[in-house]
């Protein structure tokens, strides 16, 4: 019986995959299906997983013309058979007990996803802990929109009934901000969600990744945002959950993009102005005005600067990036 599928999306990442699938194949948890989805690489990706496939017959590669993260995760769901189900980035990698003891954690307590912590890594040996899943009441989706539970999926093992017998899968035209969306309605489905106090995962964060660049695919954060808006109205929960989904959309399309991320583009700028547009709806919103008390002072500082003028915003910001 498969316990855990781990599904891999690859594209060029022949520097980065050999770890990653050293990390899997030894795994104290055997009863594991490895579902790699070479999704269209040019580079030497390809010969480093049939490496692996020479003497680890758990192993199976689907190969695609490049579709996207989001594409690629959908093919590897389709084609699992595990009890649970774990996502893994192929330039990230796991410490050598996280399936066991996750998956023994989701048996033991019958949750539907066990969330874990992780290290983000960085090219300079600098490993800052990453803490998920602080479940601080008796509604974890509350807790998702306000960001105690994470919307990466790296932290996460999930019961692979969960997707099927709800229809969640990944938005295929989202290419930034996917993870977000399917967990919302992951958590919403889940009927039991437990932590585990370990650092399991070593997430990899390197100079020109996807999310240390502004690119065209940053504006699908709309996308997702407003998919749930929709949903939550749709549903009548929108009064239930409308703080705390202010409260996700500001730190998503404005203190993330804009006052954490001085920069001068475009596409930061429209950020700017769509907060702008709009900040009167945040105005009053208690989980904003606690998190600003919680960050540094010159933090705090930016973002009133921001919220004066553009360019006040932009020029401190870039100074303080410079005098890091």
């Amino acid at each position: 019986m498969v316990k855990v599928s781990v599904i891999i999306p690859a594209y060029n990442v022949e520097s980065y995959i050999e770890r990653c699938l050293t990390s899997i194949v030894n795994q104290s948890l055997e009863e594991v299906e490895i579902i790699i989805i070479n999704d269209g690489s040019t580079d030497n990706t390809l010969n480093v997983i049939n490496k692996f496939c020479s003497f680890d017959n758990r192993i199976k590669i689907i190969n695609s013309k490049n579709s996207g993260v989001s594409a690629a995760r959908n093919y590897g769901l389709s084609q699992s058979t595990g009890k649970y189900i774990f996502q893994i980035d192929a330039d990230d990698w796991i410490e050598t007990n996280a399936l066991k003891e996750m998956y023994e954690a989701a048996e033991e307590s019958n949750a539907d996803i066990v969330i874990a912590n992780a290290y983000v890594d960085y090219d300079n040996g600098k490993m800052v802990p990453l803490i998920d899943g602080k479940l601080t009441c008796d509604d974890p989706l509350k807790d998702f929109l306000i960001g105690n539970i994470i919307p990466c999926v790296w932290t996460k093992l999930y019961r692979r009934s969960l997707f099927i017998s709800n229809n969640i899968g990944y938005c295929e035209k989202v290419r930034i901000g996917e993870d977000l969306l399917a967990n919302f309605f992951l958590i919403l489905h889940a009927k039991k969600i437990m932590k585990i106090e370990k650092f399991f995962l070593h997430y990899i964060q390197r100079q020109g990744s996807a999310m240390n660049s502004y690119r065209e695919s940053m504006y699908d954060i709309y996308i997702v945002l407003n998919k749930i808006e929709e949903f939550l109205k749709k549903n009548n929960l929108y009064e239930k959950y409308k703080n705390e989904f202010l409260y996700l959309k500001y730190m998503h399309t404005y203190y993330y993009r804009v006052v954490m991320f001085s920069n001068l583009s475009s596409i930061h700028k429209d950020f700017y102005n769509n907060w702008k547009k709009e900040k009167d709806c945040y105005l009053g919103n208690n989980y904003i005005s606690e998190f600003l008390m919680r960050e540094k002072y010159r933090n705090r500082v930016l973002e009133k600067l921001y919220r004066t003028n553009y360019f006040l915003g932009l020029t401190f910001g870039i100074l303080k990036k410079l005098l890091r």
